[in-house]
């Protein structure tokens, strides 16, 4: 069963690494915004930031897992930065590409691919790692895509409410509030299925002392 202190500390180590990370490519697009840099300079500079996002993100779900960490801190942190990069190299496209017709069939098959791609890419890595540790650990993937769809959507609620008039400080602070509260949606619904990888090892590893961690 888990413990009392997995779940807070989960949210509170999470919603800190996601809130940190999401600074930076909220910092990076405001900068990029302001110099007025070209389409595949923003393209190449968010996906380097969202590299960093993932590494806080990664970094403060470890610290989340507790004296119990299941997984190799280096290999875990790698893996959250290496899927936010690829999350980023995707949802930047549209912005990048430009010109394309929304209402068209193949830009909608593609947006839909897409946004899979992009849900997937942070578990999907997460899980190869996990999985060396943890069978069957597959339905980390369909959790945390499910956390991500929900989190994501408060990255769009400012869009109404901010244009090109919009002070520049105003812009960042309202953006890094929506990150914060994406980051903590995701901490909420991921926190169970955590939890549950912790409990697993640890009853485990009391009933197998020789069962390898790293």
């Amino acid at each position: 069963m888990m413990t009392k202190r997995f779940l807070p500390r989960w949210v509170l180590a999470t919603t800190t690494g996601e809130t940190l990370g999401f600074a930076v490519p909220a910092a990076t697009g405001t900068v990029m915004a302001m110099v007025a840099a070209p389409p595949g300079v923003v393209y190449v500079a968010m996906i380097i930031a969202g590299a960093v996002e993932g590494a806080l993100l990664g970094l403060g779900q470890w610290w989340g897992f507790g004296p119990t960490r299941p997984v190799p801190g280096r290999a875990w942190v790698g893996a959250t930065a290496a899927g936010a990069a690829l999350a980023w190299s995707i949802g930047m496209l549209p912005s990048t590409l430009g010109g394309l017709d929304p209402g068209s069939p193949r830009v909608i098959v593609a947006a839909a691919l897409g946004g899979l791609v992009l849900l997937a890419s942070i578990p999907v890595l997460q899980w190869l790692v996990l999985r060396r540790v943890l069978r069957p650990s597959w339905w980390w993937i369909p959790v945390n895509m499910g956390a991500w769809s929900v989190g994501l959507l408060w990255t769009l609620a400012p869009s109404p409410l901010v244009d090109e008039r919009t002070p520049t400080a105003v812009l960042f602070g309202v953006y890094l509030l929506a990150g914060a509260l994406m980051a903590a949606t995701v901490a909420v619904l991921t926190g169970l299925a955590a939890g549950r990888i912790t409990h697993t090892l640890t009853h485990d590893h009391a009933h197998s002392p020789a069962a390898p961690i790293s």
